[in-house]
C-alpha cells in the first residue's frame, strides 16, 4: 500500500514538473515575473490583453541580432495595436545585454533570466521566438532565425494583433491533443528534466574548474530511462548528445544527434551539434538556425 502512495505521488509530481516541450498552440503560457536590464520588475500577468513577442536570446547568438532587429521593427509598426516585444536574456550581465541592444538600436525591453523562464518555455536554444495572444495563449513559436522566417514571424504576430481581445486564441489541432494526451511522453518528460537538472550541475562543475564526469553519468541514466519509455522523443537524444560530449565520449554523441535528426530532418540544434563536432547534417535546404 506504501508502495503504490509513493508511486502516486512521484508520478503526480512528474507530470506538475514537466518542462515545457509538450506545450502546444493553444496552451496558456508559462507565468513569469523578471527584472529588466533597468531595474523594472516586468510580468506575463501585468500585459494581460496585450499581444507579446518573446525573444529568447544571447549577445553571442549568430541570428539574435537579425531577429532582435525585426522584433524593433514590429514594435514600431504594431505597438499602438497592442503589441507589445519582450528580450528575455539568457545569463548574461544587465549591463552587457543593454550595451548590446543599444549598439544595434533596439529598445524594446531587455529582461534578465538565469535559465528558469527558458526551462519553463522548453527553450534550449536561442533564438527562440514566442507569440502570445491577448487572453495569455501561445499562438506561435519561431525557433532558431533565417531571412526566410522574417515574413511568417510578421504574419503571426499580424494575426495576432488583428485577433480582438474577447476572440478565442487558435484551437489545438489533432496532432497538438494527441501530442498532449500520450502518458508515456509525459513521464519521459519527466525523465527529461531530471536529465536536464544533472547537466545543468555538470556544467556548473566544468565552468567552475572541477571535471566531476559522475554528473554527467546521472544525467545519462535520467535520459535512457526516458528514452526507453519514449525512444522517439528528439530532446532526449538530443540531451544525451550533450551529456556525452561533457563525457568527452564523441561518437556516442554523434550518433545521438544523428538519431535525433532522423527523427526530425529539420531539427536546428541537432544540426548545429553535428557542425561543432565537424560532422556536416545531411545535405538539404538551409534551414533557420539556433545555438545551444
Amino acid at each position: 500500500m506504501m508502495r503504490r502512495c509513493i508511486w502516486a505521488v512521484a508520478l503526480a509530481l512528474a507530470i506538475l514538473a514537466a518542462p515545457a516541450w509538450g506545450l502546444q498552440k493553444g496552451d496558456p503560457a508559462p507565468e513569469f515575473s523578471l527584472v529588466s536590464a533597468d531595474g523594472e520588475v516586468v510580468s506575463l500577468a501585468d500585459l494581460a490583453g496585450k499581444v507579446i513577442a518573446v525573444s529568447f536570446w544571447a549577445t553571442w547568438g549568430r541570428h539574435c541580432e537579425e531577429q532582435m532587429k525585426q522584433l524593433q521593427d514590429l514594435s514600431k509598426e504594431f505597438g499602438d495595436e497592442g503589441l507589445v516585444v519582450l528580450a528575455i536574456n539568457e545569463r548574461e550581465d544587465g549591463d552587457k545585454a543593454l550595451e548590446f541592444a543599444k549598439r544595434i538600436g533596439v529598445t524594446c525591453r531587455i529582461l534578465l533570466d538565469e535559465g528558469t523562464t527558458a526551462r519553463a518555455f522548453g527553450v534550449n536554444g536561442v533564438p527562440d521566438l514566442w507569440v502570445i495572444g491577448r487572453k495569455g495563449m501561445i499562438r506561435d513559436r519561431f525557433i532558431g532565425y533565417a531571412p526566410a522566417l522574417e515574413k511568417a514571424i510578421r504574419d503571426a504576430v499580424r494575426a495576432a494583433v488583428a485577433a480582438p481581445a474577447a476572440g478565442v486564441e487558435p484551437a489545438r489541432t489533432a496532432a497538438d491533443e494527441g501530442a498532449a494526451m500520450i502518458p508515456a511522453s509525459l513521464r519521459a518528460y519527466a525523465h527529461l528534466q531530471l536529465g536536464a537538472a544533472h547537466l545543468n550541475i555538470g556544467d556548473a562543475f566544468v565552468k567552475a574548474g572541477y571535471r566531476d564526469a559522475g554528473h554527467f553519468g546521472q544525467a545519462l541514466r535520467e535520459l535512457r530511462s526516458g528514452l526507453a519509455i519514449d525512444p522517439k522523443n528528439v530532446e532526449l537524444h538530443i540531451w544525451s548528445g550533450l551529456a556525452l560530449e561533457r563525457k568527452n565520449e564523441r561518437a556516442a554523441a554523434v550518433r545521438e544527434y544523428q538519431a535525433a535528426l532522423e527523427l526530425d530532418p529539420k531539427n536546428v540544434y541537432a544540426q548545429d551539434c553535428l557542425r561543432r563536432l565537424g560532422v556536416p547534417p545531411a545535405a538539404g535546404k538551409e534551414e533557420p538556425e539556433a545555438e545551444q
